[in-house]
């Protein structure tokens, strides 16, 4: 008995030191991350559904916060917003909302033909120049499993058709009504040219029923380039054991009067198709 109770005070002895080890690495270490300033974020993307007019559509503009700021992102207002088609010259005002939103309800979308972007905020300008492409037509969803047992997720390929003879590069947006974020995919016709092509989306979330909204869009080379950053550094994009170093996201608006301030976000125009699918029972 003797020996047992000499055992069993040892034992909590040793947990009490262990316990006073852990204790003392728990001391809170302050990460000093450096605040460059708030950053323009310039979200203009000019979409054009298929089959409509394209006159009204919207620009957001907000200010970024630090790193560990709680708040969100700032609404910029009293800003001057205008698009101008290159071909003829025509100006689109877009007015303030007084919400960080600027829309025009007179817009032209063109096909092939070149806009600026032109943002007048705080004493600065900055403008973007970009084309509008066109989008092919979605033929067909087909849906299938990819994976087995608890690695099985459900694959959805949207079917178009590629022209030929033209370098082509295509956005997906996947918006499932069971989940709070839309999924993005990007490719080019690099090995498909003129053929039947797809893009698909792999989601391990998605259920029987759930209907997913899918967006299909032409985007310049540039943009793609842009997106295919965005994706593999947000997580969205599966790269194995060797993921991407990560590296500074730029987009293609700039401020005239001071080239080197690092302004966030991009400017694009796109024609799309839309469908709705609805998941399957596997």
């Amino acid at each position: 008995m003797k020996n047992r109770t000499i055992t069993i005070f040892n034992k909590i002895g040793a947990l009490l030191i262990l316990l006073a080890l852990l204790n003392s690495c728990t001391d809170v270490i302050d990460v000093n991350v450096p605040n460059a300033g708030a950053r323009l974020v310039i979200d203009a993307s000019i979409k054009w559904q298929k089959g409509t007019s394209g006159e009204t559509q919207t620009i957001h503009l907000r200010e970024s916060t630090a790193y560990f700021d709680k708040n969100p992102d700032v609404p910029v207002t009293g800003a001057e917003v205008t698009v101008t088609k290159q071909n003829d010259g025509s100006i689109v005002v877009f007015a303030d909302q007084n919400n960080g939103s600027y829309t025009a309800t007179d817009f032209v979308p063109e096909l092939n033909a070149s806009y600026t972007l032109e943002i007048l905020y705080n004493g600065n300008s900055y403008t973007a120049t970009e084309t509008m492409i066109a989008a092919p037509d979605i033929n067909r969803i087909e849906q299938s499993l990819e994976g087995s047992d608890d690695d099985a997720e459900i694959q959805l390929q949207v079917f178009f058709d590629d022209p030929g003879a033209v370098e082509n590069y295509y956005l997906g947006e996947f918006i499932p009504s069971n989940l709070p974020i839309p999924s993005l995919a990007v490719i080019s016709d690099e090995f498909t040219d003129g053929n039947e092509n797809f893009i698909e989306n792999d989601n391990e979330n998605y259920v029987a029923g759930a209907t997913i909204d899918i967006n299909l869009y032409g985007i310049s080379k540039r943009y793609y380039d842009y997106l295919n950053i965005f994706i593999q550094q947000s997580g969205s994009d599966e790269n194995g054991p060797f993921p991407t170093t990560p590296v500074q996201l730029k987009g293609n608006c700039t401020n005239v009067n001071d080239p080197k301030e690092e302004v966030l976000g991009f400017f694009r125009l796109g024609e799309f198709d839309t469908t709705s699918y609805t998941i399957e029972q596997q």
